[in-house]
């Protein structure tokens, strides 16, 4: 009976040898199946039998023959590092905006200053227009008000000679009557 118990012990024995490698050739083959560079894939099997068998980590199957993501330090630091380019993206964007609104309050500012220029000019041409109508008119104002100074100019004269010839009547006449 005692054989009997040691045969059957051997016989488990040799089953789970069996299975181990069987379970080691298996895993073998799965990482010459992967993608990359055999050593890396013989790590990462290893890694995920590991997790496995002690619970550690999730396993999650793979999905159409894609690798599934593990989740290391590289992967959160570039999880940051993408949420950094999103914040600088956001931040971006916002300045964008800003540089936008600036431009459109700036085109507005110039359309509204040329449409006061060109306001300005017209009114000069009008005022132009207005000078070279009156010209003529002006030229005979100015003609006949230096006739007019002119004629003032001479009317002084001979006033101021009648006074002189007053003053030399009246002088004259004085001297007659004290004499």
């Amino acid at each position: 009976m005692a054989s009997l118990g040691l045969m059957y012990g051997a016989f488990v024995f040799m089953g789970a040898l069996f299975g181990v490698a069987l379970s080691l050739t298996l895993g073998v083959f799965y990482a010459l199946s992967l993608e990359g560079a055999f050593k890396a894939n013989l790590r990462a099997v290893a890694g995920q039998v590991r997790d496995r068998l002690t619970g550690r980590r999730r396993y999650l199957p793979q999905v159409d023959g894609e690798r599934r993501v593990e989740s290391d330090t590289r992967i959160r630091s570039l999880q940051e590092e993408l949420r950094m380019a999103n914040r600088l993206l956001d931040q971006a964007r916002g300045e964008r905006e800003a540089h936008g609104q600036q431009s459109r309050a700036a085109a507005d500012q110039t359309q509204q200053l040329q449409k006061d220029v060109i306001e300005r000019d017209a009114r000069m041409l009008a005022l132009e227009e207005e000078l070279r109508q009156h010209g003529p008119r002006l030229q005979a104002l100015r003609e006949q008000l230096a006739a007019r100074s002119a004629e003032l100019a001479q009317a002084r004269r001979e006033l101021k000679d009648l006074q002189v010839e007053l003053d030399v009547l009246s002088s004259g006449s004085q001297l007659l009557g004290r004499g």
